[in-house]
């Protein structure tokens, strides 16, 4: 999964983060694990997103605004509706060649990343009058073998 800058999604200490080299190497792609959320409206394409073979799941969080994390949860128990999943669910909107990830549990926050590399990927709103350094929403989702 890259950003539409072109910025791959790496795990470094247990953060997702969007960047391209490290030390001057270029970095590996964190491969992401993609099932659906099978409780919600499936015209609306709602995923759960994992890392890690799917040990860990991308959550929004349960507070008053939302926060972006890793939690230790398996997605296929998330699959198979053994636990609550809104917060760990995106409605995928595929847009050409790109996708956008918006948040079940928090409608209008989507998935992000910012123009500077090696900043953790987040949740923002997004802004009518984007600017140059806004943060990016659209994502190359590309299927593993």
């Amino acid at each position: 999964m890259k950003d539409s800058a072109l910025k791959v999604l790496y795990l470094h200490n247990n953060q997702l983060l969007a960047g391209g080299l490290h030390a001057g190497k270029v970095i590996k792609g964190e491969e992401i694990s993609v099932v659906p959320n099978r409780t919600l409206d499936a015209s609306l394409s709602p995923v759960i997103l994992g890392v890690q073979g799917g040990n860990q799941c991308l959550s929004c969080g349960t507070e008053k605004e939302p926060v972006l994390k890793l939690e230790p949860v398996n997605i296929m128990e998330l699959y198979l509706g053994t636990k609550e999943s809104k917060s760990f669910t995106f409605y995928r909107r595929d847009m050409g060649l790109t996708s956008s990830f918006e948040s079940a549990a928090y409608p209008g926050w989507f998935l992000c990343t910012v123009p500077e590399a090696d900043q953790p990927v987040r949740l923002t709103q997004i802004p009518e009058d984007a600017a140059w350094d806004a943060p990016i929403t659209d994502f190359y989702f590309q299927q593993c073998d």
